[in-house]
Protein backbone atom coordinates (compact mmCIF):
# COMPACT_ATOMS: atom_id res chain seq x y z
CA UNK A 1 0.00 0.00 0.00
CA UNK A 2 1.58 3.34 -0.70
CA UNK A 3 1.87 6.51 1.45
CA UNK A 4 -1.11 8.52 -0.63
CA UNK A 5 -3.39 5.37 -0.34
CA UNK A 6 -2.57 5.63 3.66
CA UNK A 7 -3.27 9.03 4.30
CA UNK A 8 -6.41 9.01 2.14
CA UNK A 9 -7.53 6.24 4.71
CA UNK A 10 -6.22 8.19 7.62
CA UNK A 11 -8.02 10.77 6.84
CA UNK A 12 -11.33 9.38 5.99
CA UNK A 13 -11.31 7.39 9.20
CA UNK A 14 -11.28 11.19 11.37
CA UNK A 15 -14.08 12.12 8.82
CA UNK A 16 -16.14 9.45 10.36
CA UNK A 17 -14.78 9.82 13.91
CA UNK A 18 -15.98 13.51 14.00
CA UNK A 19 -19.25 12.84 12.02
CA UNK A 20 -20.02 10.49 15.07
CA UNK A 21 -18.79 13.01 17.29
CA UNK A 22 -21.13 15.68 15.90
CA UNK A 23 -24.35 13.51 16.00
CA UNK A 24 -23.84 12.26 19.70
CA UNK A 25 -23.86 16.11 20.31
CA UNK A 26 -26.87 16.58 18.80
CA UNK A 27 -28.34 14.08 20.29
CA UNK A 28 -28.30 15.78 24.06
CA UNK A 29 -31.20 17.47 23.45
CA UNK A 30 -32.99 14.05 24.69
CA UNK A 31 -30.86 14.06 28.11
CA UNK A 32 -33.24 14.27 31.31
CA UNK A 33 -30.47 15.53 33.90
CA UNK A 34 -25.92 16.85 35.95
CA UNK A 35 -23.35 16.22 39.14
CA UNK A 36 -19.70 16.71 39.86
CA UNK A 37 -17.17 15.23 36.78
CA UNK A 38 -13.66 14.76 36.80
CA UNK A 39 -12.46 18.04 34.90
CA UNK A 40 -8.74 17.59 34.43
CA UNK A 41 -6.55 20.36 33.40
CA UNK A 42 -7.70 23.44 32.54
CA UNK A 43 -6.35 24.08 29.12
CA UNK A 44 -6.67 22.39 25.38
CA UNK A 45 -5.58 18.75 25.82
CA UNK A 46 -5.28 18.31 21.91
CA UNK A 47 -4.09 19.47 19.02
CA UNK A 48 -6.50 20.40 15.57
CA UNK A 49 -6.93 17.09 14.12
CA UNK A 50 -6.44 15.18 17.28
CA UNK A 51 -8.10 12.62 18.62
CA UNK A 52 -9.07 11.24 22.62
CA UNK A 53 -10.11 7.90 24.07
CA UNK A 54 -10.69 7.70 27.43
CA UNK A 55 -12.29 6.44 30.69
CA UNK A 56 -13.41 8.54 33.25
CA UNK A 57 -14.41 7.85 37.18
CA UNK A 58 -15.93 10.53 40.07
CA UNK A 59 -17.00 10.23 43.51
CA UNK A 60 -18.68 13.02 45.13
CA UNK A 61 -20.52 13.83 47.97
CA UNK A 62 -22.62 17.66 48.37
CA UNK A 63 -25.44 19.32 50.25
CA UNK A 64 -28.76 19.60 47.93
CA UNK A 65 -31.47 22.47 48.95
CA UNK A 66 -34.94 20.69 48.48
CA UNK A 67 -37.14 24.15 47.93
CA UNK A 68 -40.82 25.32 46.68
CA UNK A 69 -42.42 21.49 47.61
CA UNK A 70 -45.29 20.45 47.28
CA UNK A 71 -47.48 16.98 48.02
CA UNK A 72 -50.97 15.65 46.82
CA UNK A 73 -52.26 12.63 48.76
CA UNK A 74 -54.75 10.32 47.56
CA UNK A 75 -57.07 7.70 49.66
CA UNK A 76 -57.99 4.53 47.62
CA UNK A 77 -57.74 6.56 44.49
CA UNK A 78 -59.24 9.66 45.26
CA UNK A 79 -58.45 12.48 46.31
CA UNK A 80 -57.37 13.43 49.97
CA UNK A 81 -55.45 16.65 50.71
CA UNK A 82 -53.03 18.81 48.90
CA UNK A 83 -50.61 21.89 49.94
CA UNK A 84 -47.04 22.93 50.17
CA UNK A 85 -44.14 20.60 51.68
CA UNK A 86 -41.69 21.79 53.78
CA UNK A 87 -38.12 23.01 52.22
CA UNK A 88 -34.97 21.19 53.73
CA UNK A 89 -31.34 20.26 52.91
CA UNK A 90 -30.46 16.55 51.64
CA UNK A 91 -27.14 16.39 53.07
CA UNK A 92 -24.40 13.79 52.27
CA UNK A 93 -25.81 13.13 48.48
CA UNK A 94 -23.17 10.86 47.14
CA UNK A 95 -22.64 9.51 43.64
CA UNK A 96 -20.28 7.55 41.56
CA UNK A 97 -20.13 7.90 37.72
CA UNK A 98 -18.28 6.22 35.07
CA UNK A 99 -17.88 6.83 31.59
CA UNK A 100 -16.38 6.34 28.11
CA UNK A 101 -14.84 9.96 27.01
CA UNK A 102 -14.17 10.84 23.47
CA UNK A 103 -12.54 13.85 22.46
CA UNK A 104 -11.52 16.03 19.32
CA UNK A 105 -9.44 18.89 18.84
CA UNK A 106 -11.10 21.80 16.70
CA UNK A 107 -7.99 24.01 16.93
CA UNK A 108 -4.28 23.57 18.72
CA UNK A 109 -5.95 26.01 21.48
CA UNK A 110 -9.24 24.40 21.77
CA UNK A 111 -11.34 20.97 21.49
CA UNK A 112 -14.27 19.66 23.13
CA UNK A 113 -15.18 16.40 24.74
CA UNK A 114 -18.29 14.02 25.12
CA UNK A 115 -18.84 11.63 28.01
CA UNK A 116 -21.57 8.57 27.85
CA UNK A 117 -21.67 6.18 30.74
CA UNK A 118 -23.82 5.46 33.95
CA UNK A 119 -24.24 7.13 37.56
CA UNK A 120 -25.90 5.69 41.08
CA UNK A 121 -26.82 7.85 44.26
CA UNK A 122 -26.92 7.34 47.85
CA UNK A 123 -28.08 9.55 50.94
CA UNK A 124 -29.36 8.95 53.97
CA UNK A 125 -32.15 9.72 56.39
CA UNK A 126 -32.79 13.72 54.94
CA UNK A 127 -36.51 13.68 53.80
CA UNK A 128 -38.03 11.89 56.55
CA UNK A 129 -35.87 11.54 59.21
CA UNK A 130 -36.57 7.70 60.31
CA UNK A 131 -33.45 6.09 59.32
CA UNK A 132 -34.75 5.55 55.78
CA UNK A 133 -31.93 5.25 53.04
CA UNK A 134 -31.86 5.37 49.30
CA UNK A 135 -29.88 3.07 46.76
CA UNK A 136 -30.11 4.28 43.93
CA UNK A 137 -29.77 2.06 40.72
CA UNK A 138 -27.20 2.52 37.58
CA UNK A 139 -28.90 4.60 35.05
CA UNK A 140 -27.20 6.20 32.14
CA UNK A 141 -25.41 9.51 32.36
CA UNK A 142 -24.09 11.58 29.67
CA UNK A 143 -22.12 15.18 29.24
CA UNK A 144 -20.05 17.15 27.35
CA UNK A 145 -18.05 20.12 27.54
CA UNK A 146 -14.92 22.49 26.02
CA UNK A 147 -11.36 23.75 26.14
CA UNK A 148 -9.45 26.09 25.76
CA UNK A 149 -5.44 27.59 26.09
CA UNK A 150 -5.74 31.56 26.56
CA UNK A 151 -1.43 31.56 27.19
CA UNK A 152 1.28 29.67 26.77
CA UNK A 153 4.96 30.24 27.74
CA UNK A 154 7.93 27.25 28.22
CA UNK A 155 6.64 25.41 30.91
CA UNK A 156 3.50 26.90 32.12
CA UNK A 157 -0.26 27.35 30.69
CA UNK A 158 -3.15 29.00 31.25
CA UNK A 159 -6.61 28.28 30.67
CA UNK A 160 -10.52 27.18 31.32
CA UNK A 161 -13.32 24.79 30.62
CA UNK A 162 -16.44 24.52 30.60
CA UNK A 163 -18.54 21.09 31.03
CA UNK A 164 -22.50 20.20 31.65
CA UNK A 165 -23.51 16.57 32.49
CA UNK A 166 -27.08 15.27 32.60
CA UNK A 167 -28.42 11.91 35.00
CA UNK A 168 -31.68 10.24 35.64
CA UNK A 169 -31.19 8.71 39.13
CA UNK A 170 -34.05 6.28 40.45
CA UNK A 171 -34.52 4.17 43.19
CA UNK A 172 -36.46 3.11 46.05
CA UNK A 173 -36.31 4.94 50.06
CA UNK A 174 -36.32 2.15 52.52
CA UNK A 175 -37.31 2.90 55.87
CA UNK A 176 -36.19 1.47 59.30
CA UNK A 177 -40.23 1.40 59.71
CA UNK A 178 -43.59 3.17 59.77
CA UNK A 179 -45.51 2.91 63.06
CA UNK A 180 -48.41 3.77 61.43
CA UNK A 181 -48.45 0.81 58.50
CA UNK A 182 -48.61 -2.81 58.89
CA UNK A 183 -45.78 -3.29 56.32
CA UNK A 184 -43.04 -0.78 54.44
CA UNK A 185 -44.12 0.01 50.75
CA UNK A 186 -42.84 0.92 47.56
CA UNK A 187 -41.07 4.35 48.23
CA UNK A 188 -40.42 5.50 44.98
CA UNK A 189 -38.10 8.36 44.22
CA UNK A 190 -36.68 9.83 41.35
CA UNK A 191 -33.91 12.73 40.68
CA UNK A 192 -33.15 14.69 37.86
CA UNK A 193 -30.41 16.13 38.90
CA UNK A 194 -28.30 18.65 36.24
CA UNK A 195 -24.76 20.72 37.01
CA UNK A 196 -22.39 22.83 34.79
CA UNK A 197 -18.52 23.65 36.11
CA UNK A 198 -16.73 26.44 34.72
CA UNK A 199 -13.20 26.61 35.46
CA UNK A 200 -10.15 28.96 34.76
CA UNK A 201 -6.17 27.96 36.04
CA UNK A 202 -2.70 27.44 35.12
CA UNK A 203 -1.09 23.77 34.15
CA UNK A 204 2.60 23.66 34.72
CA UNK A 205 4.96 21.27 33.46
CA UNK A 206 6.88 20.26 36.36
CA UNK A 207 8.88 17.52 35.01
CA UNK A 208 8.50 15.96 31.62
CA UNK A 209 6.31 13.82 32.18
CA UNK A 210 4.57 14.87 35.19
CA UNK A 211 1.83 18.20 35.17
CA UNK A 212 0.12 20.23 38.51
CA UNK A 213 -2.87 21.70 37.55
CA UNK A 214 -5.90 23.59 39.08
CA UNK A 215 -8.00 26.65 39.65
CA UNK A 216 -10.67 28.37 40.63
CA UNK A 217 -14.49 26.99 39.70
CA UNK A 218 -17.66 27.70 39.63
CA UNK A 219 -20.67 24.74 40.07
CA UNK A 220 -24.30 25.38 39.51
CA UNK A 221 -26.96 22.38 39.91
CA UNK A 222 -30.53 22.69 39.30
CA UNK A 223 -33.20 19.46 38.84
CA UNK A 224 -36.21 18.13 40.63
CA UNK A 225 -36.83 15.37 43.55
CA UNK A 226 -40.07 12.94 43.44
CA UNK A 227 -40.90 10.80 46.09
CA UNK A 228 -44.23 8.87 45.62
CA UNK A 229 -44.98 6.33 48.59
CA UNK A 230 -47.99 3.98 48.89
CA UNK A 231 -49.02 1.70 51.72
CA UNK A 232 -52.12 -0.09 53.20
CA UNK A 233 -53.09 2.55 56.36
CA UNK A 234 -53.51 -0.49 59.29
CA UNK A 235 -56.69 1.20 61.50
CA UNK A 236 -58.92 1.36 58.37
CA UNK A 237 -57.65 -0.86 56.06
CA UNK A 238 -57.11 2.08 53.62
CA UNK A 239 -55.05 2.56 50.52
CA UNK A 240 -52.85 5.41 50.64
CA UNK A 241 -50.53 6.90 47.94
CA UNK A 242 -48.82 10.43 48.29
CA UNK A 243 -46.43 12.11 46.02
CA UNK A 244 -44.09 15.08 47.07
CA UNK A 245 -41.89 17.01 45.00
CA UNK A 246 -39.05 19.35 45.08
CA UNK A 247 -36.96 21.75 43.22
CA UNK A 248 -33.09 20.97 43.60
CA UNK A 249 -31.07 24.21 44.20
CA UNK A 250 -27.24 24.26 44.74
CA UNK A 251 -26.02 25.09 48.24
CA UNK A 252 -22.71 26.50 47.09
CA UNK A 253 -21.52 28.05 43.47
CA UNK A 254 -17.98 28.53 44.14
CA UNK A 255 -14.96 26.71 44.75
CA UNK A 256 -11.40 24.87 43.77
CA UNK A 257 -9.99 21.94 42.45
CA UNK A 258 -6.33 20.68 42.24
CA UNK A 259 -4.69 17.66 40.58
CA UNK A 260 -1.67 16.13 38.72
CA UNK A 261 -0.97 14.58 35.32
CA UNK A 262 1.23 11.70 34.52
CA UNK A 263 2.21 11.22 31.28
CA UNK A 264 2.80 7.47 30.31
CA UNK A 265 4.01 8.16 26.93
CA UNK A 266 3.74 10.89 24.24
CA UNK A 267 -0.10 10.24 23.86
CA UNK A 268 -1.13 8.11 27.00
CA UNK A 269 -1.98 10.12 30.05
CA UNK A 270 -3.36 9.83 33.86
CA UNK A 271 -5.43 12.30 35.71
CA UNK A 272 -6.17 12.73 39.39
CA UNK A 273 -7.76 15.46 41.38
CA UNK A 274 -9.63 16.40 44.08
CA UNK A 275 -12.70 19.41 44.19
CA UNK A 276 -14.09 21.43 46.65
CA UNK A 277 -16.39 24.13 47.61
CA UNK A 278 -18.28 24.48 51.24
CA UNK A 279 -20.94 21.95 49.91
CA UNK A 280 -19.79 19.48 48.04
CA UNK A 281 -16.14 17.29 47.64
CA UNK A 282 -15.32 15.18 44.75
CA UNK A 283 -12.76 12.81 43.66
CA UNK A 284 -12.02 11.94 40.27
CA UNK A 285 -9.62 10.30 37.55
CA UNK A 286 -9.31 9.88 33.78
CA UNK A 287 -7.18 7.81 31.48
CA UNK A 288 -6.89 9.06 28.16
CA UNK A 289 -5.03 7.73 24.85
CA UNK A 290 -4.80 10.51 22.15
CA UNK A 291 -4.46 9.79 18.19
Amino acid sequence: MNRGTTLAKTENMREIWLLGFVVMIVGLGSSTAFALDPMGPPMANLKQGQFELGADYSYSTMDLKLNKGTYVEYIDGGFNEAGEAESFTLKNFKTNRVYANMGYGFADNWGAFLRVGGANAKFGDSIWEAGERFDGLTDFSIGLGAKATFYEDDNLKIGGLFQVNWSELDGKLKPAGWPTFDYPGADCVEIELAEIQLAVGPTYKLTDNVLIYGGPFFHFVDGDLDDVYSDIERETGFFLTSKYSWAIEETSTFGGYIGARVEFTENCSFDIEYQHTSAADAFGVSLMWRF
